[in-house]
């Protein structure tokens, strides 16, 4: 009998449930939206009845499903799958993820973070494939995150929390950002901050009429303060990468994500910032990419990740309790 694999795909205001059959093949869909805040409890009942809803309008048996693998926009214990911190869904912390729907669905769980998923499924499929050495840089709307490969292995800290590069420190006595300390970079190189600049140039322009994909048309049409507010924004992204750079010395860089479609306005200042501030030649001959599989990565990487992990089909070391001094 062929087993089918689900991923849940958690987002600040939708989950998405994905489908596929044993050769990965997507066989049914389904979305859920969310309110701005729930009670964990709740959430949990939510994805059990989405889940359900799935199978459902796929016409396939729940018990058809051998794992789940599920993305979470924070950090994450990823060995007892319990929510660390999610400043974009607060009310997911101390959430255990993988016991909760464990115990309702009688299904493996398999958590993990959104950065995580998508470095996963870029090394095996998209264009980190040729690198052994790699970082991912996760660029959302408000949220910025980092998926690290060093020597072929995915790199996790003892407890999954790591990689959380919207909250390396650009400005020490800078803004005050949504995790409480000042001067984050998410604060500073988000699509909030990019509109925030822009503003600054055009005060006329009012903030509730602008959005980013209105900065992109700008700065595709070479509007100064448009280009002027994404440079801004890379250089502050260098500032950020080159501290991971110097100590890990990647092969490459891969940008993912919504913001990326913007790269070609902020990586100059991103390159430009990481060679200026590089440790000799820490920087030198790395390659900037853009991710290849674009709107697609998340689902891809959670169903890969279901059955990859249930059949051990691929080769996925992760480097656990990693200590750099």
């Amino acid at each position: 009998m062929t087993n089918f694999f689900t991923g849940i795909e958690i987002t600040k205001r939708h989950v998405n449930f994905f489908l596929a059959d044993s050769s990965y093949r997507i066989k049914g869909t389904h979305r859920l939206s969310l309110p701005a805040h729930m009670h964990a409890a709740k959430f949990i009942e939510e994805l059990e009845n989405g889940f359900y809803e799935t199978m459902k309008r796929s016409s396939v048996p729940a018990d058809r499903v051998a794992a789940i693998s599920v993305s979470v926009p924070g950090t994450l214990n990823h060995k007892s799958g319990t929510v660390i911190n999610s400043t974009v869904m607060p009310w997911l912390q101390g959430l255990n993820i993988k016991e909760e729907l464990g115990t309702r669905l009688k299904k493996l769980i398999i958590p993990d973070t959104e950065a995580n998923v998508r470095t996963f499924i870029e090394h095996k499929l998209g264009s980190a494939a040729r690198y052994n050495n790699f970082i991912q840089i996760l660029l959302l709307e408000s949220w910025i995150s980092a998926g690290i490969y060093i020597n072929n292995s995915l790199l996790r800290s003892k407890h999954g929390s790591a990689h959380e590069l919207g909250h390396v420190i650009v400005e020490p006595h800078g803004r005050k950002c949504s995790c409480s300390q000042r001067g984050c970079l998410e604060e500073y190189a988000s699509s909030d901050a990019v509109i925030r600049y822009y503003l600054k140039h055009r005060k006329h322009a009012s903030k509730s009429t602008v959005v980013l994909n209105d900065l992109l048309r700008l700065a595709g049409s070479s509007d100064f303060a448009a280009l002027n507010a994404f440079y801004k924004m890379g250089n502050y992204l260098g500032i950020a990468l080159i501290n991971i750079i110097n100590i890990v010395k990647p092969d490459a860089v891969i940008f993912s994500g919504d913001f990326s479609k913007g790269l070609n306005f902020f990586l100059p200042a991103v390159k430009s910032t990481i060679d200026f501030r590089s440790f000799y030649d820490s920087a030198n001959n790395i390659a900037y990419q853009k991710s290849t599989l674009g709107n697609d990565a998340v689902k891809l990487g959670l169903v890969h990740l279901a059955k990859d992990t249930y059949t051990n089909a691929y080769n996925l070391k992760v480097c656990d309790d990693i200590f750099i001094i």
